[in-house]
């Protein structure tokens, strides 16, 4: 019966989240993109069409109407009518990069907009109230004399993030590191109660112990396994991200649905 449930909750899994979501707009800094989402099952009863799970044993009338309610149950927590709202937050910058050369989209930025276009989140930038030298030598001499210094940088822009469930953060690798204004978001916020959800951009340092170092600055919070990427894939092999990025965030529903059937049995 368990292994039934778990075949049937890896499918509902796989297509609450990892089927296209329609093309929107990008959503602007601070504006929210949510949307109401209609289930295959109300869909169904609008057009008139009746969805059979499958044939009804007579004999197991029991077993099939528990089948029934736990599926329902396991539908319910993954695409609820009271969709959770997410907060898109990412430090990106232009100029030159290593691997990419010189450029003028963020490499974390297009992974920021990805998610929250699959996510229907509210984008909001991380940004110092100065800009970085768009010449590379010269920010990496800013960012070695901030990090020596453990500088909190002042934010051109704050959100209060109390209405957010859920807080996708973004950020490049600097020195084996977050930049600096990242951890002024992350101190300045009461993270309690709150799921982070990390993501960066590399050349090849990999995720850098992200987790850890946002954890230890997000007193509270339930920081989630990160999604990690380099920036020439992010500016040469944009196509890719949707099914990297959807993949990622599968893993985490198929995750949820077992946690729900361990609660049920």
């Amino acid at each position: 019966m368990r292994s039934l449930i778990l075949r049937i909750v890896l499918i509902l899994s796989f297509f609450c989240f990892a089927c296209p979501v329609p093309a929107e707009d990008s959503p602007a800094a601070g504006i929210s993109a949510d949307s109401s989402v209609v289930s295959t099952e109300d869909a169904s009863s609008a057009s008139g069409d009746k969805t059979v799970m499958a044939d009804k044993p007579d004999k197991e009338d029991s077993v099939y109407d528990e089948l029934k309610r736990e599926i329902q149950t396991i539908r319910k927590s993954l695409r609820g009518s009271e969709r959770k709202k997410v907060l898109v937050a990412y430090f990106s910058r232009t100029g030159e990069n290593p691997g990419v050369g010189n450029i003028s989209v963020g490499n974390t930025f297009i992974v920021a907009k990805e998610i929250a276009r699959q996510t229907r989140g509210t984008l909001f930038e991380i940004r110092a109230d100065y800009e970085y030298p768009a010449d590379y030598d010269q920010c990496l001499k800013v960012a070695k004399k901030e990090k020596a210094a453990k500088a909190r940088p002042k934010l051109a822009e704050t959100i209060d993030i109390a209405p957010y469930d859920e807080i996708y953060l973004g950020s490049p690798v600097w020195l084996e590191d977050m930049p600096m204004p990242v951890y002024t978001f992350l101190e300045s916020q009461d993270f309690s109660g709150k799921i982070i959800r990390p993501f960066n951009t590399h050349e090849g340092s990999g995720e850098a112990m992200f987790e850890d170092k946002i954890a230890a600055a997000a007193k509270n919070a339930k920081v989630k396994p990160m999604f990690s990427v380099r920036g020439a894939v992010t500016q040469y092999e944009s196509t890719k991200l949707p099914s990297a990025i959807k993949t990622w965030r599968t893993k985490e529903a198929i995750k949820r649905s077992q946690e729900i059937i361990d609660s049920i049995n």
